[in-house]
């Protein structure tokens, strides 16, 4: 109620004795009507529609007498009087015009005041923060401030890489409005984003009929109602773009969900001018951001620097000491403690190539077997961690050694926690040591090996037996007593430097498991050639036992497939070059029968009769037999099969028929088959050695194409 109005009415009141009235208050900026009766009247009336005239207008209608009174922003006054009773001169209204217009002034002046406080306020609230978050919480807040008419607003931003306006701060709505994504151009908000147009509504009609002509989606129709109360649904609206310059920021939108008050033009400049600030507060936050981002980065960078700095001159650090320990030939012993000083923590070293633990402490076993070991290495070329569980649960960190894609050994720390970057650098550069001390060592390993094979020929040759005897004790081989020769090799290998490795890795695991006994060994290619010295021939069985488990253990942690032919055990210098052949023929032996595993030149028995002979002469003559027998199904075809099934058993029709699921008449219609495709007769002597020798030749030497 305006400041004045009691004055006015006490006016009228002096003035108007007696005589009955009503005033009709408009108030400023579309507010609520209201009506001020005076007791003496007996039924309220309505104010018609009075055309608006610069300072008054009498009016007539329904015996009453109507003096309006217009004002600027649809302010006014109306006075309703009987017609019976109105005597009022032109004075009087003059006085009256004057008397409310002063009021008005007065209000609209305090209005104005109250206005630009809460826009001060408002934007020296928005300005003073440069969280981005804070900011736009407080714009809305702020809006909704400085133009009361609004119940409730909210404000999107823009963002390039979805190509939507974002809802990033709101009052007066739930949550389900932060999924409000609207594209530009799409619904009120959209539409303002996209032209830079500020808009108006003045009616929920209005406001719906907008977001329909805009292209609202059905989601989003959905989310910006369910993000309300049904019971405060929008009576109108008012959006306006956040620009700086030509360049939009995004766009802020506020709801009336009342009537008490209304919208106006004068509210929607009102946000439009507010908006610019909001503006400028956004862009400097973003820039604030921005720029802390940056600084944040440059200081991350700055400590990761000043971290690898540290790190790097560690590495040249223990670089500098590990190498300086491997030129003064100091060994993986002294070089393993260093590493253990170093890093303060249990460390052990597995070198795979020789089967050892650094350091070496006779009475503390190993955490991890040799075998577990390669069993975790097998494929694995990175460092693990392996928790061990006896009493308690113990964790290790399993570094490997390799050199290209060769495994040569692990580290073994025990870790109660992760390893720090600095122990990491410490190992590292620990293992980079170790390798090239085993490449060296490899390579001494090649020399000796070239120099004990060397020695082997001269055996072998044994053009002077003295000489020989005499190099033998260098080895520590007494020549005069009994020796066999082995040969191990193996069979599939695709890259030379794995096989090299593999070849040091079993000299090492055989030479381990023949401590006890005097030994020449060496690696050549594929194979690991080993003559055994014996001072009693019934230790050849305590040797063989351990050429069958270094054999499992092979092939349970290698995987690389390895064949074993071992030669006969014989007495001086003179039958060693024998016993060598006859290892190479249970190779061939083995070969020829497509097997792995461990085979001695005694248990080949007639088979050493064809050994050596050529494979095209065995190959032509199981042709002879076999060849005729195949048909157009194959070379496994029924006259073949029976055949070798036939002489397996004996030459037993009744075993044979079974075996092969047939009956037995069937069995002899194919034998005589057989006998009219070869030619020959079973009941022949010579005709049967020639078939039973044919089968035999056909298992041994399954390799043979026929």
């Amino acid at each position: 109620m305006m400041t004045n109005t009691g004055l006015m009415l006490s006016y009228l009141e002096k003035n108007s004795k007696n005589i009955p009235y009503q005033v009709w208050i408009g108030k400023p900026q579309g507010e609520k009507q209201y009506v001020t009766n005076d007791i003496n009247i007996n039924s309220k009336v309505s104010p018609p529609s009075i055309p608006r005239n610069p300072t008054f207008t009498t009016f007539r209608q329904n015996q009453h007498v109507y003096l309006s009174f217009g004002y600027l922003e649809d302010y006014e006054v109306i006075i309703a009087i009987p017609e019976t009773f109105y005597v009022m001169k032109v004075e009087e209204l003059e006085y009256l015009n004057l008397l409310y217009q002063l009021s008005y002034q007065q209000e609209i002046v305090q209005k104005k005041d109250l206005e630009l406080e809460n826009l001060i306020e408002g934007i020296r609230s928005i300005t003073s923060s440069l969280d981005l978050d804070e900011v736009l919480k407080k714009i809305v807040t702020n809006t909704l401030k400085v133009i009361p008419a609004a119940d409730r607003g909210f404000l999107q931003l823009y963002d390039p890489v979805i190509d939507r306006l974002i809802p990033k701060a709101f009052v007066g709505f739930n949550d389900r409005l932060q999924l409000f994504k609207v594209k530009v151009g799409e619904s009120i908000t959209g539409k303002v984003f996209e032209d830079g147009k500020p808009r108006i509504y003045y009616t929920e009609e209005e406001v719906y009929a907008a977001m329909d002509k805009y292209h609202i989606s059905e989601k989003n129709n959905d989310h910006i109602l369910s993000s309300t109360s049904p019971f405060n649904s929008i009576k109108s609206a008012m959006c306006v773009p956040i620009s700086i310059g030509e360049n939009r920021l995004g766009v802020m939108i506020v709801h009336q969900r009342s009537r008490e008050k209304k919208l106006t033009d004068h509210h929607l400049n009102l946000l439009n001018g507010f908006a610019s600030q909001a503006a400028v507060a956004i862009q400097n936050a973003q820039l604030y951001s921005e720029v802390k981002m940056r600084l944040e980065e440059v200081t991350e960078l700055s400590e990761k620097l000043k971290e690898k700095n540290q790190l790097l001159s560690k590495r040249n650090e223990v670089h500098g000491t590990l190498t300086k320990l491997s030129l003064q030939n100091k060994g993986a012993e002294t070089i393993v403690l260093e590493l253990n000083r170093m890093i303060g923590r249990s460390l052990s070293y597995f070198n795979a190539t020789e089967n050892v633990w650094y350091p070496n402490q006779a009475n503390r076993v190993p955490v991890f077997s040799s075998d577990e070991i390669e069993k975790v290495f097998l494929k694995r070329r990175t460092p693990v961690y392996v928790d061990v569980f006896t009493q308690k649960k113990e964790s290790y960190y399993l570094y490997p050694i390799v050199n290209g894609a060769i495994f040569l050994g692990c580290f073994v720390v025990s870790v109660s926690e992760p390893f720090s970057p600095l122990d990491q650098i410490t190992v590292e550069q620990g293992s980079a040591v170790l390798a090239l001390e085993l490449v060296k060592k490899l390579t001494m390993t090649e020399l000796y090996y070239t120099k004990t094979h060397e020695f082997f020929n001269e055996l072998l040759q044994n053009k002077n037996r003295e000489t020989c005897l005499e190099k033998g004790k260098e080895f520590n081989l007494n020549l005069n007593s009994f020796l066999f020769v082995s040969i191990f090799e193996i069979t599939i290998y695709n890259d030379l430097q794995v096989l090299e490795m593999n070849i040091h890795r079993l000299v090492s695991r055989i030479k381990g498991k023949l401590q006890p006994f005097s030994i020449l060994i060496y690696g050549f290619h594929n194979k690991v050639v080993l003559l055994v010295s014996l001072s009693n021939p019934s230790s050849i069985s305590a040797v063989t036992k351990q050429f069958n488990v270094t054999m499992k253990e092979w092939r349970t942690n290698s995987g690389a497939p390895l064949r074993v032919g071992v030669g006969t055990l014989y007495k001086g210098i003179e039958n060693v070059a024998k016993s060598y052949e006859e290892a190479n023929l249970s190779l061939s032996y083995l070969k020829s029968r497509n097997k792995t595993e461990l085979f001695f030149y005694e248990n080949i028995g007639v088979n050493r009769l064809f050994l050596q002979q050529p494979s095209d002469d065995i190959e032509r003559f199981l042709n002879e037999v076999f060849v005729p027998l195949q048909t157009e199904h194959g070379e496994h075809n029924d006259l073949e099969k029976t055949l070798l099934s036939y002489i397996k058993n004996n030459k037993s029709a009744t075993n044979t028929a079974k075996q092969l699921h047939i009956h037995i008449n069937t069995l002899y219609q194919r034998l005589k088959k057989i006998e009219k495709q070869l030619n020959l007769s079973f009941d022949n002597p010579e005709d049967a050695l020639k078939i039973q020798l044919a089968c035999h030749l056909r298992e041994t030497f399954s390799y043979l194409q026929i």
